[in-house]
């Protein structure tokens, strides 16, 4: 996975060159308008034979581009990796649906409060953690807890939302949700979660989102896709002890291709593999 940010101009004629690279192989392009400017950022998905003709594709098509962190994806992509890389259909333009000033740059720190962060949760199993999220949302949130855990459970039950490295975003769209809802939790005990590396969970993210919030979802999804990948942050929040510093960690990440002020330079800033 890759993240390029480039010129808009140059966005189109990039794409045509990658597709006749990369004919016949397994791959996915998303663009994201850099709102207030005339740039956009491209996050490719690549087989890793051919990530070093793209790197050159950038540079001669785009050479103010501003190329992010590698990342690598597993070689059999779960469910969880799937939505993430292939959304199943396309945004919805739905009066009640928050993406209009919900962007993946910062979903989930605007919906991530201190009350929302569940540290040392003791839970054994899959199926005690979704019981103890319906009790807190109907606690916290006046959700029928019988309609979080089978929102939940009915995402589960098409694959498990664990990605590997210890990390699962359960989520879900639920009946009679008016605003998105975000939790961070992190297990007393890792939870056993069907992941595809067989590790137990440590870090979970759960995304409650209203049943017509389809951009919402997306732009949530993508958010956790793009810390998690970066285990710089997997382990600047296993260093955080509490809600807030958990919250400040969220509102203070920066993107490792994030932009600087001015028109930046061809140059790839970093390139490392997450772990």
């Amino acid at each position: 996975m890759m993240h390029i940010t480039l010129d808009a101009q140059h966005a189109t004629p990039l794409r045509q060159a990658l597709i006749r690279d990369c004919a016949g192989q397994p791959w996915t392009i998303r663009l994201v308008p850099l709102y207030g400017t005339d740039r956009v950022r491209l996050s490719l998905y690549l087989p890793r034979e051919a990530v070093s003709g793209a790197i050159q594709r950038v540079a001669h098509l785009a050479p103010t581009a501003e190329l992010g962190q590698l990342f690598e994806i597993p070689q059999t992509p779960t469910v969880a990796w799937r939505d993430l890389m292939h959304p199943v259909s396309p945004p919805s333009v739905d009066p009640a649906d928050q993406s209009d000033d919900m962007t993946p740059a910062n979903a989930l720190a605007q919906l991530l409060a201190q009350d929302h962060v569940l540290l040392g949760l003791e839970v054994t199993s899959r199926e005690s953690l979704f019981a103890h999220l319906g009790r807190f949302c109907d606690q916290h949130f006046g959700l029928p807890a019988a309609t979080v855990i089978a929102g939940l459970e009915a995402r589960e039950s098409l694959g498990s939302t664990a990605l590997g490295q210890g990390v699962a975003v359960p989520h879900g769209q639920i009946k009679g949700l008016r605003r998105a809802i975000a939790l961070y939790v992190r297990p007393a005990t890792p939870v056993p979660f069907d992941a595809p590396d067989g590790n137990p969970v440590s870090d979970l993210v759960v995304l409650l989102v209203p049943e017509s919030a389809n951009s919402t979802h997306l732009h949530l999804l993508a958010d956790v896709a793009q810390r998690f990948c970066d285990h710089h942050f997997r382990e600047q929040l296993h260093a955080c002890v509490d809600a807030q510093a958990v919250c400040q960690l969220f509102v203070g990440y920066n993107a490792p291709d994030a932009g600087v002020a001015g028109r930046p330079h061809a140059s790839v800033k970093s390139f490392g593999r997450g772990r």
